[in-house]
């Protein structure tokens, strides 16, 4: 579980909105395929019913893996878990981001089912998590992105849980947001025009303000790369639950007009609204990209050193380091160990910002790095932390 560094966060929250909304992105968002997304949920359907123990959750599995070999992707990894008498399978796709490689959005949807085809649960969440990873194939993020496809969710979100306890947790995982999609079909012959972005309201509580920032963040995606309303909800009931067990941050999309048809025969296409899941596939892909921090790197320059203007003080230092910002950028500092271990990372604002939490530290040296929003390396310091 990572230490948790609120200033990040509100200053991500306070800029969020202007930064969301970039060129850049809406030309992948628009991309997205009406067509495609129809397609897979076509072929999710037809596997059948996708229970434990069943060739057509082994076929899904090994259809999903497919695709993602498809799109590009290489580290694609089968997570294999014993649930009763059956070897099941979490297919793990990372993307591996430019500048900050072991901190990992997650992306996630389960791909099992219950007593029907699932094409709404979770076939919608499936077929976006196939959309965002198709079409980010060849995007360059600053964040590494971890698209994982949960198995035996239906069964007591076994996957999940089997994933958190014996990889993520034990190994550590710097994971900046779990991003959760999960039955986002609608309704047949509804007005499905609003989706429900989900936060952290449920105990333990020490992320839920973090969660909310980030679930405001997924609503503005929303509004900026799709046709959807949005709604805030508590988050329940899905593949994120174990990850917030564990301490870890959460959001997610679920429908806002719930389908009465899930976990039965009735879960398909005839009963779900299409164009509902390319409009969540949209928000979704706007999404990803700005949690990810996605760039052009055909024009992706770097702050001029002279344009920016930054002060840190005192150093040495004690309990307390002060980093004003003077310039109208938005910067990025990490503050790495004598060793190269990175301590922490933090967004800068236009603002003064003061660490209160470095009285933990080590005696010492540390290495202050700052970059621009392209990663750009604009001044790197050293720091001297006194007893």
């Amino acid at each position: 579980m990572k230490r948790q560094f609120t200033i990040l966060f509100l200053c991500a929250a306070l800029f969020a909105k202007a930064q969301i909304n970039q060129a850049f992105y809406h030309g992948i968002v628009a991309n997205v395929s009406y067509d495609t997304v129809l397609y897979n949920l076509q072929k999710l359907q037809a596997f059948g019913i996708k229970q434990p123990g069943t060739a057509a959750l082994t076929n899904t599995k090994n259809w999903l893996i497919g695709k993602y070999q498809q799109y590009g992707y290489s580290n694609i990894v089968s997570d294999n878990f014993t649930y009763g008498a059956n070897t099941l399978t979490n297919i793990v796709v990372t993307k591996t981001g430019d500048l900050y490689p072991n901190t990992f959005l997650i992306v996630d949807g389960h791909y099992d089912t219950k007593t029907g085809t699932g094409t709404n649960d979770n076939g919608s969440g499936v077929a976006i998590i196939l959309e965002i990873a198709r079409l980010l194939a060849n995007v360059n993020t600053q964040f590494s992105i971890k698209f994982i496809n949960f198995s035996a969710e239906e069964s007591g979100l076994i996957g999940s849980d089997d994933y958190v306890t014996n990889i993520s947790t034990p190994q550590n995982l710097d994971i900046r947001l779990v991003f959760n999609i999960d039955e986002v079909g609608g309704v047949a012959g509804q007005t499905n025009n609003t989706v429900s972005c989900e936060s952290d309201q449920s105990a333990p509580t020490a992320n839920n303000a973090v969660s909310a920032l980030f679930t405001d963040t997924l609503a503005q995606a929303t509004a900026v790369y799709s046709g959807l309303s949005t709604i805030i909800t508590n988050a329940y009931g899905s593949d994120y639950v174990p990850f917030q067990q564990a301490g870890e941050i959460i959001t997610g999309f679920y429908e806002t007009n719930e389908s009465t048809y899930v976990h039965g025969s009735g879960d398909n296409l005839a009963h779900l609204d299409t164009s509902y899941v390319v409009e969540i596939a949209k928000a979704s892909t706007g999404a990803a990209l700005f949690l990810a921090r996605a760039y052009d790197v055909y024009t992706a320059t770097r702050i001029e050193a002279q344009k920016h203007s930054l002060n840190v003080y005192p150093n040495p230092f004690r309990d307390q380091i002060t980093i004003e910002n003077t310039s109208d950028e938005i910067y990025t500092y990490i503050i790495y160990g004598i060793d190269g271990k990175k301590i922490c990372s933090q967004q800068i604002s236009p603002a003064t910002q003061s660490l209160s939490n470095m009285a933990d530290l080590s005696a010492g040296f540390y290495i202050l790095n700052v970059m621009d929003e392209r990663g750009g390396v604009l001044e790197r310091m050293k720091l001297i932390k006194n007893k």
